[in-house]
């Protein structure tokens, strides 16, 4: 819905310009090269899906080197006032026949040393490490397998969880972690997978 706002709002912005450039007289256009190729067909599948459950999202997305369908299921977490997420959390199988993996992505804003933590509220719980992956100039990406008793103790939680991670000047972050529709998220999840 946003990105279908954000380009009528630009037509819309653009409108005054574009009247104004047809009052120019036009230049002769370039000639089409001879070797372009035809855009790809379209199916009668959707090439992307989203079903939201409770406070998580399950992505579905159509991969046309593999000709197969990749999910996962995320939280995106914002703090209120602020448009960008804060983090996102995201559990999926990156390619088929591969474990599980939960990942995080947070603001490139992070000390590499030290480990980001999922953790649990029920007690005697360990937390989940993940590792480092990369980072981009937006974004650092950190991920983890994700063994079937660690997804269960997620789905069967009740109260919300804690991420944490420390940012570049060593300062700790705790985000709180909300498993509500998780379980059925995963649910969906098996389904397509």
């Amino acid at each position: 819905m946003t990105r279908h706002f954000i380009i009528v709002a630009a037509v819309l912005a653009l409108a005054p310009t574009l009247a104004l450039a047809q009052t120019k007289p036009s230049t002769p256009a370039a000639p089409a090269p001879a070797a372009q190729k035809a855009p790809a067909p379209v199916g009668t599948a959707p090439e992307r899906t989203t079903a939201s459950f409770g406070d998580w999202v399950m992505r579905c997305e159509t991969v046309a080197e593999q000709a197969q369908r990749v999910c996962e299921v995320a939280l995106v977490m914002t703090l209120q006032g602020q448009p960008n997420p804060v983090a996102q959390v995201a559990i999926g199988r990156p390619t088929p026949g591969e474990g599980r993996r939960v990942t995080l992505v947070v603001p490139a804003n992070i000390a590499i040393g030290a480990k980001p933590q999922v953790s649990l509220a029920k007690a005697g719980t360990a937390p989940i490490e993940l590792i480092w992956q990369r980072c981009t100039p937006g974004a650092c990406f950190a991920s983890a397998p994700l063994a079937d008793e660690t997804m269960s103790a997620m789905s069967a939680q009740t109260e919300p969880g804690r991420i944490a991670f420390k940012d570049a000047a060593g300062r700790e972050v705790a985000l709180p972690l909300s498993f509500r529709g998780l379980a059925q998220a995963l649910v969906a999840l098996a389904k397509e997978q």
